[in-house]
C-alpha cells in the first residue's frame, strides 16, 4: 500500500544467499503503532531480524511449512499471501547444505519472504523456485512444486556476521493455518526497490 511506505537502508547483503538486513531510515514517518512494535522489539531494522522469531533445530525431511510474502508485488492486491506445502528435501540445487526445498507455491516476489513450521516459528527464507523451462528444455518434462528456502541456522549466522545474534523461539504448540497466516500478516513486510 503506497500509503503505508517506509523509506529503508541496506545495512548489509550477502549476495551469495541472498539475503540482505535493512534498516528503516526514518522513524518520524512510522505510525504509533509501528513505533510502539520497533520499540518493543528494541531495534530499528525490519522485524525478520528480531528476537524470537526462529527456531533453532533445521527443517526435517516431510516437516510441513507455511510460505508468506508478496508475489507479483501489488499487481494482483498490496495484501499478504499465504502457501502451505512441505519440506521436500534438506539440501538446495546443487547440494547446497545452506537452503533446503519446498513444495509450497513460491512466486516471483516471494523471494526474502519468511517460511514458517507448524508453531510459528520463522524455519527459513524464501530464496528462488526452479526455472521450469530450463528444466524441461533439458530433461524433457515441466517440473513442479519445485521452490527452495535459505535455513534458519544461515540466517542466524548472517544476523551475527551484522552484530545482531538472534535469540531462538521456543514455540512448539502446533497452530491453525489461520492462526498461522495472522502471524505472517503481523510480522512480513513488503519490499519494494527503486532503481
Amino acid at each position: 500500500n503506497t500509503n503505508n511506505q517506509r523509506p529503508a537502508a541496506v545495512v548489509l547483503m550477502d549476495k551469495r544467499n541472498d539475503l540482505a538486513l535493512l534498516k528503516l531510515s526514518s522513524l518520524g514517518m512510522t505510525s504509533t503503532e509501528e513505533k510502539a512494535l520497533i520499540r518493543t522489539l528494541a531495534i530499528n531494522i525490519v522485524p525478520l531480524a528480531a528476537n524470537g522469531l526462529f527456531r533453532s533445530e533445521d527443517v526435517e525431511l516431510g516437516e510441513k511449512v507455511m510460505v508468506a510474502g508478496y508475489p507479483y508485488g501489488d499487481i494482483f492486491s498490496n495484501t499478504i499471501k499465504v502457501t502451505f506445502g512441505n519440506v521436500s528435501a534438506n539440501r538446495g540445487m546443487g547440494d547446497d547444505s545452506s537452503q533446503f526445498q519446498i513444495d509450497a507455491a513460491v512466486q516471483s516476489g516471494n523471494s526474502g519472504g519468511p517460511i514458517y513450521d507448524e508453531s510459528g516459528n520463522i524455519v527459513g527464507v524464501v530464496v528462488a523456485q526452479l526455472n521450469k523451462l530450463k528444466v524441461a528444455k533439458a530433461l524433457g518434462s515441466l517440473p513442479e512444486n519445485v521452490n527452495f528456502g535459505i535455513k534458519a541456522s544461515t540466517v542466524k549466522q548472517f544476523l551475527i556476521s551484522s552484530g545482531l545474534p538472534p535469540k531462538w523461539s521456543e514455540k512448539t504448540k502446533v497452530m491453525s493455518t489461520k492462526q498461522l497466516a495472522k502471524i505472517a500478516q503481523k510480522l512480513t513486510l513488503m519490499v519494494i526497490c527503486y532503481q
